[in-house]
């Protein structure tokens, strides 16, 4: 009788353990859905990135994805054609996201120098050193306007107005670059080099798009990185294929 007890009570406190580690489970998971704002399209292959814990997963074709988080957490969303969104974890309920769709025209720039004439390169324009960290320097010219060899360098000192203009002008390029990275890294793509489908190549995708500063390596070639990367992928394990479950190499 008193071994049964002994077994009842181990028995007990293993089922307790199983509950709190469920419970535990299902508070560190955070659910989704993505969808374009005023339309309401479920948005597939939005990639969702936890900058807390680098997790990253892929929305399906209903636009739903889950991914673990916990309160506190800095998902960011993002997706070709669409503006970048980021979301502050404040809770664990499920979430619609919405992206809003993004287009960017450029527009023409005309060129004028500081007589008023366009298409033309004045001799007195003034172009910007690096030898000098940037500042505007007008080369020296004497009364008859030939050149005499130096320098007139114009000083700036860079106030905080600067300093944010040159941090929302760097935002702007890396957002860019993101971009152009999205649509490269597109399963439509991928697979012209990658013999992968379905959720294998979402899952490829996922573990080795690469970010701004290796796509912008002078030495970042995509045939090349595709060969490594599918290398490494056929030495993974089912589990570790699997989206959301590996760091980014």
């Amino acid at each position: 009788m008193k071994l049964y007890l002994q077994m009842l009570r181990s028995l007990l406190i293993l089922f307790c353990c199983i509950c709190c580690a469920v419970t535990l489970h299902a508070q560190t998971v955070f659910n989704g859905r993505v969808l374009e704002n005023k339309t309401r399209i479920v948005l597939h292959g939005v990639i969702v990135e936890n900058l807390s814990n680098k997790l990253k997963n892929i929305t399906g074709d209903d636009g739903r994805f889950s991914i673990a988080a916990k309160v506190g957490d800095l998902l960011v969303f993002k997706k070709f054609s669409y503006a970048p969104d980021t979301l502050l974890l404040t809770d664990m309920h499920d979430k619609e996201i919405f992206l809003q769709l993004q287009s960017t025209m450029l527009k023409d720039v005309t060129i004028r120098d500081s007589s008023g004439r366009t298409g033309v390169a004045d001799k007195n324009m003034a172009y910007f050193d690096p030898l000098f960290h940037g500042q505007t320097a007008v080369p020296q010219r004497d009364k008859d306007g030939n050149y005499n060899g130096g320098v007139i360098l114009r000083l700036h000192y860079f106030t905080k107005d600067d300093k944010d203009k040159k941090k929302a002008a760097q935002k702007e390029e890396d957002r860019e670059v993101n971009e152009e990275i999205i649509k490269t890294f597109s399963a439509d793509n991928i697979s012209k080099y990658v013999p992968l489908k379905g959720k294998d190549m979402d899952n490829f995708i996922l573990l080795y798009i690469p970010d701004v500063k290796t796509y912008n390596n002078k030495d970042f070639n995509l045939l090349s990185y595709l060969n490594d990367c599918y290398q490494k992928w056929l030495k993974l394990s089912d589990d570790e294929r699997k989206a959301g479950q590996l760091f980014q190499q």
